[in-house]
């Protein structure tokens, strides 16, 4: 029997931080995102006593349910232990899932470490954290980001990749110039093949391309029937993932919800259920434009991307190979959205009453940097970009391409071309 594949999460050591500390931490993330998987990586880094708990059965959900304290304290005699560390997965099937946790944590203070997963955001901030403030931590475990993928298929490359990445971090964050690149037909042989199949963990451990196809298609299935239709009990089937192949179409594209609910034959009202229910399940997301006041933001017409790719690519049923995709531009902008929000930036995008638009915004240290995305041939910039200088006039910008590397200055504006695998 071959051995099982497994591969470290960056965020391990982040959580690992906390270790010591007596809150509650929550793990975040999409069904199959790996997050039991890390529950268990982080055990190993505890001494004492410890139990698992898979709140997806039943019979633990009930008995929890029944008398917490009494159900923590056969656990703890059990372990013969006056420290126990719990590891509760899916804990948003719990009904009272906050509650049950609160009562844990101040009757067990001292006494019991918790930690706790969950693949449903809504469920989770509305079942437990209004208990629970000041009594949890919470960390969002996303499926593999692109440096976590290079380091699953080459660990010689990714330290490379590390040093390019934290270079174009130090660029976003410090203004420090950016590292040059370096193996640019190695990083984008990997970079093609991760658009276009994704990162959730299964597929990709799978080597096999046919087998990462059927993998990424029962995924879907897997997780819209059961995950999303079952949980969030859709009547309509059918309705639901016809909804979501029109989003998955349309992604990265300025989303009036009444256009797709007309597209879809459904009420703009169910359409933004439907559209609320795909950002709490972590498969997409909306990101809204740039203004002053975050109130007049959010008023205005969002544009969607997904997460993971090779889920939006298998909901659309096209998992053609790089060379043959007529949507690599899309691919592209929604390859940045996803790396700048594992970077936990705050993503926007600017457009005008007259049509000038830039991809992404981000603000750092107060002040904005513009990002655009522009992976074709030639690296010329429009008159877009040079309207967003001109009314703004940030200190750098970032022009994202297949694998330029350059800078130049407009005005007082740096330009730094990056390639697209720094991310």
């Amino acid at each position: 029997m071959a051995k099982e594949k497994f591969f470290n999460r960056d965020i391990e050591n982040k959580i690992l931080q906390f270790l010591d500390r007596p809150e509650i931490i929550i793990i975040r993330g999409p069904r199959q995102s790996g997050k039991t998987r890390l529950m268990k990586l982080i055990s190993e880094n505890i001494n004492e006593k410890k139990e698992f708990i898979n709140f997806d059965i039943p019979s633990n959900r009930n008995n929890i349910s029944e008398s917490p304290i009494d159900y923590i304290n056969r656990i703890i005699n059990n372990k013969n232990s006056d420290k126990i560390t719990l590891f509760l997965d899916e804990v948003q099937r719990l009904d009272n899932a906050g509650e049950i946790l609160k009562i844990i944590y101040d009757t067990f203070k001292g006494k019991v470490k918790i930690f706790a997963s969950g693949s449903s955001s809504l469920e989770i901030r509305q079942k437990m954290l209004g208990f629970l403030v000041g009594r949890a931590i919470i960390f969002d475990l996303y499926t593999f980001s692109f440096g976590e993928f290079i380091r699953s298929k080459d660990n010689g490359l990714y330290s490379i990749f590390k040093e390019r990445n934290n270079s174009l971090i130090n660029l976003i964050e410090k203004g420090e110039e950016p590292l040059h690149t370096a193996l640019s037909e190695d990083f984008l042989k990997l970079w093609k093949e991760y658009i276009v199949y994704g990162g959730y963990p299964e597929i990709v451990k799978a080597d096999n391309f046919d087998i990462k196809k059927s993998l990424l298609l029962n995924l879907v299935n897997l997780y819209i029937e059961k995950d999303i239709i079952s949980f969030f009990k859709i009547e309509d089937t059918k309705e639901f993932e016809n909804f979501l192949r029109i989003l998955s179409f349309n992604d990265s594209q300025m989303l009036t919800i009444s256009n797709v609910a007309n597209d879809s034959g459904i009420s703009f009202y169910k359409a933004d259920s439907y559209l609320g229910i795909i950002e709490n399940t972590y498969i997409a997301s909306r990101v809204y434009p740039y203004y002053s006041s975050i109130s007049s933001s959010i008023k205005k017409t969002p544009k969607v991307y997904f997460f993971d790719l090779g889920l939006r690519n298998a909901i659309l049923d096209n998992l053609l190979p790089y060379e043959n995709r007529g949507d690599i531009g899309k691919l592209a902008e929604n390859f940045v959205f996803s790396e700048l929000i594992r970077l936990r930036k705050k993503v926007k995008y600017w457009r005008t009453k007259s049509g000038a638009e830039m991809d992404f915004i981000i603000e750092e240290n107060n002040e904005i940097i513009p990002i655009e995305v522009k992976i074709g041939g030639s690296k010329a910039i429009g008159k877009s970009f040079y309207s967003f200088l001109e009314t703004y006039k940030p200190k750098r910008a970032i022009v994202i391409t297949l694998n330029e590397f350059s800078k130049n200055k407009i005005n007082n504006t740096d330009i730094y071309y990056i390639p697209i695998f720094y991310l």
